[in-house]
């Protein structure tokens, strides 16, 4: 078994968005498919972990980092490798191209959870595979680590928790997590922006019923979004864009 794994995908028009182009969401989504298509081949699906480490696993942080866009009839190959694991943290990278083009760079922080404390576990305390590792490359993505202290000003909106953003770990699915950071903004002020890193953190879980409140608040050419329930901070992002035109 090998520590690095490839897709190809052809883009089609049910992948775009209003500007005809596949959107932060999406992207999103086809990497993190990759990801648990290579966990599966590998034997660290959710099943197999939890029959056999009694743990799952959850993303901490993913930053994204765009080089170009992705357009329909775009034939992408879509990358991802693991890197050895630390004392309760797993780093795997990704990568999206077309051709010899990069169109993403992506790198990735994991953890393993006990099923029944839900509580962080020591990777030596998981069956993990014995991999060839035949990709040893780093992306070279450092996370910022911003935090900006947000405030009533800062307020967006408010994103109820529901039924169909619930996972098989019973938490909100990571995912939607993303679709709640880029709501943070109009179309009009997506228009203007030309996105060129993303990060998200997943600070708490949050579970069905749960409000949570979204908050924005800008520095420079950076946007820093924060979810909360009440004083709980349940995730953090940070856009690192270029300016199309004047936005608030």
């Amino acid at each position: 078994m090998k520590n690095y794994y490839l897709e190809k995908k052809t883009i089609d028009d049910t992948s775009l968005d209003y500007e005809f182009k596949v959107p932060l969401t999406e992207i999103m989504r086809l990497i993190e498919t990759t990801i648990f298509n290579h966990s599966g081949n590998i034997g660290l699906d959710h099943k197999t972990m939890r029959e056999n480490s009694n743990a799952f696993w959850v993303v901490t942080k993913i930053k994204l980092q765009f080089k170009s866009n992705i357009k329909s009839g775009d034939k992408i190959n879509i990358s991802t490798w693991t890197h050895p694991l630390g004392q309760v943290r797993a780093c795997r990278d990704m990568m999206i191209k077309s051709g010899n083009t990069i169109k993403v760079k992506g790198s990735s922080e994991w953890c393993c959870l006990d099923i029944n404390t839900r509580r962080l576990m020591k990777l030596s305390n998981i069956v993990y595979p014995d991999l060839d590792m035949v990709c040893n490359d780093k992306t070279g993505l450092e996370f910022t680590n911003m935090r900006l202290n947000v405030e009533k000003d800062d307020y967006i909106y408010t994103r109820t928790i529901r039924s169909t953003d619930i996972d098989i770990n019973n938490h909100t699915n990571n995912l939607k997590y993303n679709f709640m950071a880029m709501d943070a903004f109009s179309v009009e002020e997506l228009r203007n922006m030309d996105i060129k890193e993303y990060e998200i953190y997943f600070v708490n879980e949050c579970h069905e019923g749960d409000n949570v409140d979204i908050y924005r608040k800008r520095d420079k050419d950076y946007c820093y979004i924060e979810g909360k329930i009440l004083d709980k901070t349940i995730f953090k992002s940070v856009i690192k864009f270029k300016k199309k035109k004047t936005i608030g």
